[in-house]
């Protein structure tokens, strides 16, 4: 036990306390950043309470198992929950009357109007509050527009528990910087950003969060500061993606292979064209941009780069429907009535995860213009692909038997040593293949018997 509140420690003592376990850290959100937070909290020494709404995933994480497909994630939650430091729970309340340290990692996403979300952060914010107790820190790692840590966690918890920021409870705020597929890497790997309320606030956050983070932190002057770090990275990548596809579009029109201009051009150093996909999926860059934009509406700002890449990504299912439509009118035939076998539906190559997936979207699309779909990917089974709505195949040859046209949505390992004979063996003639993910190699399939369409390579046949 820790005879001090942890705002009362200086840097050092409060890292120290988290190192050796005399403190407790209450992971609130134990999703695909939240988890792996825990287990490195937990792995440097520090007693870990994991609060998650679902039931299922509380019950999960207490037998030893990881409930995402993560590297690394399942070891260390059987490691720690057997070591007595990784415990879950459903109850924030509870949780929040033995934690000296919050870490909120829930989720934020959009609705309809694609306006943010925020109603997780406010009922986790309420929840704290209610189990609060002076001296106590909180850190929300939440992706957010600018503003709403001040806005919504702090008025919240001050309004339910009495207490006030700054001079009850700390505050700081640091955006989780990482990728599905390598999530612990990059968490201990990139330098965490900070930023407090107050200077004391910066100063503890920085030194707790410096026990799990090998590459230091980069204090910043303020919490707005902190929250637009996140959405700048996100919309970088979107804005470069969008510009990658809006030209691979072109290069379809006038008979232009992308990828081969995109090797040539970026032998110039300060080019760094991305690639062209058929959209973008997980769980941020779908979804940040919008938060920008939310904030920008409000202040009178104009971001009109950042809207019309999120209108070019969103539109990239439409787009690639189009471009399988056309094959097929190649080889004589409709969407109508047709078995196309789309490879992958993951939202990104060898994840097993769909959120926000455009594979979804496309195989939606497909449906809608009378096409019968089989899907095949090696991170989900027939059974888990069903779940999702759609005809799953146990494996590649049951999804490519007798279709009239293979879609290649996501660049997996597995599908990037396929050769084209081989799927011309189960295929109707001709082989009629969409490569969404730049798998094959354009050159040997326009020598070939073949109708080959690939994002951003203009027609070969």
């Amino acid at each position: 036990m820790i005879l001090k509140t942890i705002m009362e420690m200086d840097p050092k003592e409060a890292a120290e306390a988290v190192k050796n376990g005399g403190a407790t850290v209450c992971v609130a959100g134990l999703g695909w950043m939240g988890l792996p937070t825990a287990c490195l909290f937990a792995d440097a020494g520090c007693r870990v309470i994991g609060v998650d709404v679902n039931e299922h995933v509380v019950e999960q994480i207490n037998k030893g198992k990881s409930h995402i497909q993560e590297p690394g994630v399942g070891t260390l939650v059987k490691k720690h929950v057997s070591s007595g430091r990784l415990l879950a729970t459903d109850s924030v309340e509870g949780a929040a009357a033995e934690s000296d340290i919050f870490v909120i990692v829930v989720p934020t996403t959009v609705d309809y109007r694609k306006k943010p979300n925020y109603s997780a952060v406010e009922k986790v914010s309420k929840d704290i509050a209610v189990g609060l107790r002076r001296g106590c820190l909180v850190i929300f790692e939440s992706t957010v527009g600018p503003g709403v840590t001040e806005d919504v966690v702090k008025g919240v918890i001050e309004k339910v528990s009495g207490l006030q920021a700054g001079k009850d409870f700390g505050l700081a705020y640091s955006p989780i910087r990482a990728t599905a597929g390598r999530v612990l890497e990059d968490l201990q790997n990139y330098p965490k950003v900070v930023a407090g309320l107050d200077e004391r606030s910066l100063e503890l956050a920085g030194a707790i969060l410096g026990t799990v983070v090998k590459e230091g932190v980069i204090k910043v002057r303020d919490i707005k500061t902190a929250e637009a770090t996140k959405l700048f990275e996100n919309v970088y990548r979107d804005v470069n993606i969008a510009l990658a596809n809006e030209l691979a579009m072109f290069c379809e029109k006038v008979g232009i292979n992308y990828m081969e201009a995109r090797e040539a051009a970026n032998t110039q150093p300060y080019s760094h064209l991305h690639v062209p996909s058929v959209g973008v999926g997980g769980h941020c860059i779908p979804l940040n941009p919008y938060f920008l934009i939310d904030e920008a509406e409000e202040v009178g700002a104009k971001v009109r780069l950042t809207t019309y890449a999120r209108k070019v990504n969103d539109d990239m299912p439409s787009h690639m429907v189009k471009l399988t439509a056309e094959a097929l009118r190649s080889g004589r035939k409709t969407l109508m009535r047709t078995k196309i076998a789309v490879l992958g539906i993951s939202y990104r190559a060898d994840v097993k995860e769909v959120k926000f997936s455009p594979v979804v979207e496309i195989i939606k699309r497909f449906l809608k213009k009378g096409a019968r779909v089989a899907v095949y990917d090696p991170y989900f089974s027939a059974k888990e692909i069903g779940e999702m709505g759609f005809q799953g195949s146990n494996n590649l040859e049951q999804a490519i038997e007798g279709a009239d046209c293979v879609f290649v949505a996501v660049g997996h390992k597995r599908f990037k040593g396929l050769k084209l004979e081989e799927l011309a063996r189960y295929t109707k003639k001709p082989l009629i293949l969409v490569d969404g993910s730049h798998v094959f190699d354009f050159k040997y399939a326009k020598r070939k018997e073949f109708i080959y369409r690939e994002v951003g390579c203009g027609a070969m046949n």
